[in-house]
């Protein structure tokens, strides 16, 4: 017990120190710092602190190329209350408050169904939206984030053109242990959050987690009222029963949410939304086994959601002008095999089958309309890897076959190719792919603005990165990018169909994304990075998509540990960019800055500001970010 709490400790205050574990994978006890570390020394360094991520294993059946980005420790020494936090410490990757409450990613311009999300190597979504709520996981469960700003693989199944987001939670399997943190800031809210695991036998395990959030927040409206209080709640929990006997492993997830809120309201209107019922429930099998010399994976998933949606005239609550009930439902299936071919290849094959209904009913007064639909999609795709000395090549194809969209099957690939040479420091990464998605069921369905005939949205990109580690002290990263997009769904602005979907034509997007930093002192680190992008629509014309400023960049400044405490700085800037076609989000800049202290080998504590600069940044129209907001996170650890 006292050996895991030591490491833990040592990894924790590492990771304060050890930079941001972007795309090179930095971290480690036993490496120099700035040292690269591949996929196995990761795996290899986790299990030796007794964090075992399956998922990454030397032998796993299907290496995604997927980076390391942030730990664990890392995320708990920085702060992050979330999956949303923890995503918006990284340059490359931005955060936005979803249109009904949560938070979803953009990268590159792609969001909501663009980016995948893959918990454990399951794809989670919502399936009447296509995206993934971020605060909903507890950060307690998290010990990896990976991410990749390139299209899914085929192998991986349907979906993810924009990109995807790869979170390993805590193994069953392990040393018996106790996480547990406590959260409370100035909005006010206070939130708990705790993670337990434990031995049932020999060779089976269970993990327990649960976290809750309550919150009321004064947000501002339209005259005469002024204000009106938020009220928020929200209590989730999971459970993970893990069997694991030397190449056989059985996982089953099961994960429940309940929510009550308030979307935040435009300033100037006193129109109000209320989700006064939400359920969000997710339930997963996935085996991993070794039949012969074959790898064989296969996981089964379903996934429910209940919410009802109501809207008011204003917060007296008095006039109901509008009622949202629906009902949906995802399920699904994926087999994949695999086999090495000689020592330096392998070759793979999956199959995956993911099916989404709803029942959706709206209206206002007693006047209602109900809607049902569902869509199939089916993929089928191969992939070839080889490695050999300094180069690695992966290619895969893919087949995608909706089924009740009235759209013909299209093709689907993607190919990467890494040179490391033996001297020096750099890494070059070629990346091409090909990749598509069925709108989401919101999107042909909802009452109003939903068009059953929506075609896909297919995408295909382009990406070099280049890393060079100049020294073990320095480290810089520059990837250009390219993408060309058919089909992005947006909301018109042309009469007499405002607000309603629709299919563009053709969107052509390039840029690049630069990292930096350096080590000026074993305790000091300075960074930046600076992220640009343009888009041009053959219909729109230029900056055609919401939230995608021309120009976003940010600095930081990370001292420590020094007597077991740490600081963080960071000023992000983000250019103009259009939110629609009518309004414009100003520049603006937002400075954070994180404090820790490593109290004792069991408890942490972490100061954290946000938006110190009180920017308030638009968000949508007359809807505005919190403002300054200060927590106080406490995270105990026991084994």
């Amino acid at each position: 017990m006292s050996a895991l709490a030591n490491s833990l400790i040592a990894l924790a205050a590492l990771s304060v120190w050890g930079g941001r574990a972007e795309a090179d994978g930095t971290m480690g006890s036993n490496a120099e710092p700035g040292t690269v570390l591949s996929d196995e020394e990761l795996v290899k360094l986790s299990q030796a602190e007794a964090i075992e991520i399956y998922d990454e294993r030397p032998d796993k059946p299907f290496d995604r190329d997927t980076e390391v980005r942030l730990t664990g420790d890392q995320l708990a020494a920085r702060g992050a209350v979330d999956l949303a936090t923890a995503l918006a410490l990284l340059p490359d990757v931005s955060v936005q408050q979803a249109g009904r409450g949560g938070a979803s990613i953009i990268i590159r311009g792609a969001s909501k169904g663009q980016v995948s999300v893959l918990i454990d190597g399951v794809l989670v979504g919502d399936p009447y939206y296509g995206t993934f709520d971020l605060t909903s996981i507890p950060i307690t469960d998290i010990v990896q984030i990976r991410v990749s700003t390139t299209p899914q693989s085929p192998i991986d199944g349907p979906g993810g053109p924009g990109g995807v987001i790869e979170v390993h939670t805590r193994d069953a399997i392990g040393p018996q242990a106790v996480v547990a943190r406590a959260i409370s800031d100035t909005l006010p809210s206070f939130g708990i959050a705790g993670t337990a695991r434990a031995a049932l036998a020999k060779h089976l395990a269970i993990r327990l987690s649960a976290s809750g959030l309550a919150g009321g927040r004064s947000l501002s409206i339209g005259a005469p009222f002024g204000s009106v209080n938020e009220t928020r709640r929200d209590a989730a929990g999971s459970v993970r029963l893990e069997y694991r006997d030397r190449d056989r492993r059985f996982v089953l997830d099961g994960f429940a949410d309940d929510r009550h809120y308030m979307v935040p309201p435009s300033e100037t209107s006193t129109a109000l939304l209320l989700v006064d019922l939400e359920h969000n429930a997710r339930l997963s099998a996935k085996l991993d086994d070794k039949i012969g010399g074959y790898q064989v994976q296969a996981q089964a998933w379903f996934h429910y959601l209940l919410r009802r949606s109501r809207s008011f005239r204003d917060p007296t609550f008095g006039v109901e002008t509008s009622l949202e009930d629906l009902s949906a439902r995802r399920s699904g299936g994926m087999a994949l095999v695999t086999h090495p071919i000689g020592k330096e290849a392998r070759w793979a094959a999956s199959v995956t089958v993911d099916h989404d209904s709803v029942d959706v009913s709206s209206g206002a007064g007693a006047v209602s309309v109900p809607t049902t639909g569902d869509v199939t999609v089916v993929e089928a795709a191969s992939d070839l890897q080889y490695e050999h000395r300094t180069v690695r090549l992966d290619g895969s194809v893919g087949v995608a076959t909706p089924v009740g969209v009235g759209a013909s099957p299209w093709l689907e690939a993607k190919a990467v190719a890494r040179w490391r040479p033996r001297f020096g420091g750099l890494e070059v990464t070629a990346t091409g792919g090909r990749k598509g998605r069925v709108p989401s069921l919101r999107e042909r369905f909802q009452p109003g603005v939903g068009d059953p005939s929506l075609a896909p949205e297919i995408i295909t990109h382009a990406e070099l990165r280049t890393i060079e580690h100049v020294s073990d002290r320095i480290h810089v990263e520059l990837a250009p990018f390219y993408r060309h997009q058919h089909g992005t769904i947006v909301a018109t602005t042309q009469p007499p169909d405002v607000g309603k979907l629709v299919n563009l034509g053709t969107i052509n997007l390039y840029g690049l994304d630069l990292i930096g930093r350096v080590r000026v002192h074993a305790n000091i680190e300075l960074g930046a990075a600076y992220d640009y992008i343009k888009a041009h629509s053959d219909i729109l014309g230029d900056d055609p998509l919401s939230h995608l400023p021309h120009h976003r960049a940010e600095a930081w400044l990370q001292v420590g540990p020094r007597s077991r405490m740490s600081a963080l700085a960071r000023v992000i800037y983000n250019g103009e960019s259009s939110i629609n076609q009518m309004t414009t989000i100003p520049a603006y800049t937002t400075i954070e800055a994180s404090a820790t202290w490593q109290i004792s080998r069991e408890y942490l504590a972490v100061l954290r500001g946000d938006d110190l600069s009180n920017a308030r940044p638009l968000i949508r129209p007359g809807v505005y970010g919190p403002g300054r907001v200060l927590s106080l996170i406490l995270q105990a650890t026991w084994e």
